[in-house]
């Protein structure tokens, strides 16, 4: 018990920044300068796009279906 209470004690909220020696020179990481897009996208019509497009089409009773 008492050695759960020692950690808490030393938990940080934030890690501690990655010193300049370690980090990886093959990428832009996190470098500010390389230009992001930030717009929200548009409303787009669900129904119809994707692997969950035909979700409402595949479920709906057409009434074609007969039993034999």
């Amino acid at each position: 018990m008492r050695s759960r209470d020692r950690n808490k004690e030393h938990a940080m909220s934030k890690l501690p920044p990655i010193p300049p020696e370690q980090r990886s020179d093959k990428g832009p990481g996190s470098d500010p300068r390389i230009e992001t897009d930030e717009r929200v996208p548009d409303r787009e019509n669900f129904d119809t796009q994707g692997r969950h497009g035909n979700i409402k089409q595949n479920t709906t009773n057409q009434g074609y279906q007969q039993d034999r």
